[in-house]
C-alpha cells in the first residue's frame, strides 16, 4: 500500500494573513492607479482600507509586536527625523500664516498620510512573495491601457473623462503612473524579465505621450535617465540626483527669476502662466526672507499691486522659500541629504528604481505641483510601499 508524508494542516490565521497582504497590496499598487482616473477621492478612501488590512495580516501570523518595534525604529531614524524637523517648523509658521485654520487642517492630512504609509511599510513581511510583488507591474500593465485608452483620438471611452480632454483627475492619474512604473519596471528587472519591462516602460510611455503633459512626459524621460545610470554607476547616480534636488532647492528663486526674465522662450505658451507666478514669488520674498509668510500662505497672498491671489507657486522649492523662509529652506536640504544618503543604501537590485522614482518626484514638484498637496504626498507614499516591496523580494532574491 502507497504511504505519503504527512502534510501539517495549514493554520487558518496564517492562510487569512496572506490573504489580507496580498488584498492591501492590490488596493494599493492594482485599484488605486485605475480608480484614480476617475476620482482621487478613491485614494483618499482605499489607502486606509489597505494599510488597516495590512495590520490585520500582521496581528494573525503573529508579527505585530515586530512591526511596531520596526515602525518605533523608523520613526527615530535619520530621514523621519530630518522630515520632523521640516514638519514642526512649518507647523511654527501657522502662528503668522493667513489662514491658519485652513493650513492646521492641511498640514495634519499630510502627517496622518505619511504615518499611515509608515504603518503600511512597517507590517509588510521581512521577505516578500513573488506572487505579491508580481502584483505591482499587473497594476501598473492595467493602468497604462487604460490611461491610453481613455487618451487615444476618437476614444469610446472618452466621455469617462468628461468633454475636457485636459481632466485634471485623469492628469493626476498620469502623474502617478509614472511614479509607480518604476517599481514595476525594476521588479522586472530584477529578476532578469529585461522584455517584460521594456514592454512595460514603452506601454507607460505611450500612455502618457497620449496624456500630453510635458511635465509628465519629462518627469518620465527623468526617471529613464537615472534609472540606466543607477544599474551602470549606482553611487554615481545617487550622487548626481541629490546634488541636482539640492542646487535646485537653494537656486531655485535665482533660477526662476532668470528663466522668467530671459528664459520664457525655452517654454511653450502654456508656460508663461508658470514663470509670471515664479516672477511674483521672487520678487515677494525678500520682505519675509528668514521666516516666510507662513504655512500655506500661498493661497492668500496677492500679486504685486493687483490684487490678484497668488495661489500655488507650482514650484516645490519656490514653495518653501516663500511660506517657510530661510529656515525651512535649510531644513528641507538637511532632509533631501538624508533621503538620497539612505537611497544610497538600498539594496542594489531596488537602487536602480528608487533612484528612478526621485527623479520623477524632483521633476514633478520643481515643475507644476506644491509641496503640500495632499494627494501628490499620497502619490509618493504609494511609491515608497512599492519600493519597500521591490527592496524586500531583491533581499530574498539575491542574498
Amino acid at each position: 500500500m502507497e504511504r505519503r508524508a504527512y502534510e501539517a494542516p495549514l493554520d487558518p490565521a496564517l492562510a487569512v494573513s496572506g490573504l489580507l497582504t496580498r488584498l492591501g497590496l492590490f488596493l494599493l499598487v492594482v485599484a488605486v492607479p485605475v480608480l484614480a482616473m476617475l476620482s482621487r477621492r478613491t485614494i483618499s478612501v482605499l489607502v486606509p482600507i489597505a494599510t488597516v488590512l495590512l495590520i490585520l495580516a500582521a496581528a494573525l501570523d503573529g508579527r505585530l509586536v515586530a512591526a511596531f518595534g520596526r515602525f518605533g525604529r523608523m520613526l527615530v531614524a535619520p530621514p523621519a527625523l530630518a522630515l520632523a524637523a521640516l514638519v514642526l517648523w512649518a507647523a511654527i509658521t501657522i502662528l503668522w500664516t493667513p489662514r491658519p485654520g485652513l493650513a492646521s487642517t492641511r498640514l495634519l492630512g499630510s502627517v496622518v498620510i505619511i504615518a499611515l504609509f509608515a504603518a503600511a511599510v512597517a507590517c509588510l513581511k521581512d521577505r516578500a512573495k513573488l506572487s505579491d510583488v508580481n502584483l505591482i507591474p499587473i497594476g501598473v500593465a492595467i493602468a497604462a491601457v487604460a490611461l491610453a485608452a481613455l487618451f487615444m483620438p476618437h476614444s469610446p471611452f472618452a466621455a469617462l473623462i468628461g468633454p475636457d480632454s485636459d481632466s485634471l483627475e485623469s492628469q493626476r492619474a498620469a502623474m502617478l503612473l509614472a511614479l509607480l512604473a518604476w517599481p514595476a519596471i525594476g521588479s522586472l528587472n530584477s529578476k532578469h524579465r529585461h522584455w517584460q519591462a521594456l514592454a512595460l516602460g514603452a506601454s507607460v510611455a505611450l500612455a502618457l505621450w497620449l496624456v500630453n503633459n510635458l511635465v509628465v512626459v519629462f518627469a518620465f524621460l527623468a526617471g529613464l535617465l537615472f534609472f540606466l545610470l543607477a544599474i551602470w554607476r549606482p553611487r554615481s547616480s545617487v550622487l548626481a540626483a541629490g546634488s541636482a534636488t539640492l542646487a535646485l532647492l537653494l537656486l531655485a528663486p535665482f533660477l526662476s527669476w532668470l528663466l522668467a526674465n530671459y528664459g520664457g522662450f525655452l517654454l511653450p505658451r502654456e508656460g508663461d502662466s508658470l514663470v509670471a507666478a515664479w516672477r511674483d514669488v521672487t520678487y515677494s520674498l525678500p520682505s519675509r526672507l528668514l521666516l516666510g509668510f507662513g504655512f500655506e500662505s500661498s493661497g492668500a497672498l496677492a500679486r504685486g499691486t493687483t490684487g490678484v491671489v497668488l495661489g500655488s507657486p507650482r514650484n516645490a522649492a519656490l514653495q518653501v522659500w516663500l511660506e517657510l523662509g530661510m529656515v525651512g529652506v535649510a531644513l528641507a536640504a538637511v532632509a533631501i541629504g538624508v533621503v538620497f544618503h539612505a537611497i544610497d543604501r538600498v539594496d542594489a537590485k531596488a537602487q536602480p528604481a528608487a533612484t528612478a522614482v526621485c527623479a520623477v518626484t524632483v521633476v514633478m514638484m520643481f515643475a507644476g505641483l506644491g509641496t503640500w498637496q495632499s494627494w501628490w504626498v499620497t502619490a509618493v507614499g504609494l511609491a515608497a510601499v512599492s519600493l519597500a516591496f521591490v527592496s524586500r523580494r531583491a533581499q530574498r532574491s539575491w542574498e
